[in-house]
């Protein structure tokens, strides 16, 4: 078959193939359709938590929003082309014609009104939003310090004195408070299903509020170029009842190997693709000192006598 006939044919088949693939994805529900496509790791459309949620609503408020400017302009000029068309002999030719007040309204009044909703949507969702915000809740929340390193994450559950790299566990419908920092270059922390980049820097400590109202796992991900293994410096999170959450906190409670400064000067090194690691306990006020070095020094790892002066 030459490559002229096999375009002929492709082109023939554009139409039905056009009307039948709507008819064969009527048959596959949402989720077929995220995990075919592996959106459930990168779309937030399909959220997990009342933050991604939240932010999903409001872009969907601001795409409904800019529809009023959309449709108009798209099918006044579909219109304008149709009717002012060189064939019309119908249409009347006014070239005295300059004002419309019902006209000006529109074109000055439609885009002030749109203005002025997004502007109120934006003041009051950026205070609903602010990371810093704890989120509502009966439960108390579960308080997780981050790390972001070279190429890994370190997460440290201090009121149950355990760490894992790479992976996050956290109770359905219980809030989770994350602070984070960086004991390299700044790095981006995202859960895109459960909401809200927040960055993390050396020397500095940002704070994160999240919750999971389904359960499952979830992709996350730094956001921020930070070097050759930057696109392999993901995480896996695990959204569980709280009996499966205890089971989890116990798994890492049994781990051979604590974090203590060795183990903190071995993990800080650079490293790629790194599998999920659990450490039974962790060197008391690690994240704080993480922090302090870069206030104080060049970031290098410090001696163990100065780690105890805090």
């Amino acid at each position: 078959m030459s490559i002229k006939t096999l375009a002929r044919t492709m082109r023939g088949l554009r139409v039905p193939l056009i009307v039948a693939l709507p008819l064969l994805l009527s048959g596959c529900g949402a989720q077929w359709f995220v995990d075919t496509f592996y959106l459930n790791e990168l779309v937030t459309f399909f959220t997990a938590g009342p933050v991604a949620a939240y932010e999903r609503n409001v872009m969907l408020f601001t795409f409904t929003v800019m529809l009023f400017v959309l449709v108009p302009v798209v099918g006044f000029t579909l219109w304008f082309a149709w009717h002012y068309r060189a064939s019309n002999r119908k249409n009347t030719y006014t070239a005295d014609w300059y004002h419309s007040t019902l006209l000006e309204g529109f074109l000055w009044g439609g885009p002030a009104v749109i203005i002025v909703i997004l502007a109120v949507l934006t003041w009051v969702s950026t205070h609903d939003l602010d990371p810093y915000k704890p989120l509502e809740s009966d439960k108390p929340p579960i308080e997780v310090q981050a790390i972001a390193m070279d190429w890994k994450w370190l997460f440290i559950y201090p009121d149950y004195n355990i760490a894992v790299v790479n992976e996050l566990a956290m109770p359905l419908d219980t809030p989770v408070q994350i602070d984070l920092t960086s004991a390299s270059v700044m790095n981006a922390f995202m859960i895109p299903r459960l909401g809200s980049q927040i960055m993390a820097m050396s020397g500095m400590r940002t704070r994160l509020h999240l919750m999971a109202d389904q359960q499952g796992e979830y992709f996350g991900k730094n956001y921020q170029y930070s070097g050759d293994g930057f696109a392999n410096m993901n995480f896996q999170v695990h959204a569980v009842k709280p009996a499966e959450f205890e089971q989890w906190v116990a798994k890492a409670r049994s781990a051979s190997k604590p974090l203590d400064l060795s183990a903190y000067r071995e993990l800080v090194q650079p490293s790629k693709k790194v599998e999920p690691t659990y450490y039974s306990s962790v060197y008391d006020g690690l994240f704080d000192y993480v922090i302090k070095r870069f206030q104080e020094g060049d970031g290098s790892v410090p001696p163990p006598e100065r780690l105890t002066d805090r």
